[in-house]
């Protein structure tokens, strides 16, 4: 399989040399022939994902890739309601064709979890904005979305964590992923893994996103393995 390059700087494109190689993980070729399986869906959070955010960086390089991704299109990105959110979302999700992959964000990823009853085949949560306790300033403008969902989710889920996100502390990280029965993934001192974190396209979300579907997988074996 050719990677197609679908940037003109290396800080946006993964390196074959430097990931493909690399022991920890199956590899970027890997990576991209398993999500051909899937409908990838994109789901930002409050404000949209700008230009340079890691989800538009990696929809525009997995489109280049031969994968089948699609965004969430929310028709008021500042001002959220969480029904309205949640019918849009439901909606996105029926108009795939494919077993559905998401990649949630901040607010997508607390939307992706108040939207339970998806068929989804499962779901990447970066960062879930934690709208009972956070103390960042914009708050207030996601008080919609409390309180926090309860109760284990139906789909195969991966949580990933910063150790310095001012929407979500590691304590709280640890709870969501407890109570949901998501998989924790550590990312590091991140920030909110954002707008304002100038990532790139963040190659360590790319191994996060490798460990979903490693789980989705192993469910799967399980699952068959109950119907012999």
């Amino acid at each position: 399989m050719q990677i197609a390059s679908s940037f003109g700087s290396e800080k946006f494109l993964p390196h074959p040399g430097s990931w493909l190689d690399d022991e920890t993980g199956a590899g970027l070729k890997t990576l991209l022939l398993r999500l051909m399986a899937f409908d990838v869906l994109i789901v930002p959070g409050l404000d949209g994902s700008g230009e340079h955010h890691w989800q538009s960086l990696w929809k525009h390089f997995l489109l280049h890739q031969g994968v089948f991704v699609r965004s969430v299109e929310q028709h008021d990105w500042n001002s959220p309601d969480l029904e309205t959110w949640k019918k849009t979302l439901v909606s996105s999700v029926q108009h795939c064709s494919r077993p559905v992959l998401v990649v949630a964000h901040s607010l997508g990823a607390l939307l992706t979890v108040h939207c339970a009853d998806l068929e989804i085949a499962g779901a990447l949560l970066v960062a879930p904005a934690d709208a009972e306790e956070t103390r960042a300033p914009a708050r207030v403008r996601v008080r919609d979305f409390a309180p926090l969902p309860q109760g284990t989710l139906r789909f195969p889920s991966v949580l990933v964590t910063s150790d310095n996100d001012e929407w979500l502390s590691p304590a709280r990280a640890r709870f969501m992923a407890h109570c949901w029965g998501a998989d924790l993934f550590p990312a590091g001192r991140v920030g909110h893994i954002g707008n304002q974190e100038n990532l790139g396209i963040w190659r360590e979300g790319f191994r996060a996103l490798e460990k979903l579907l490693d789980r989705i997988n192993n469910e799967r074996v399980v699952a068959e393995e109950h119907t012999i």
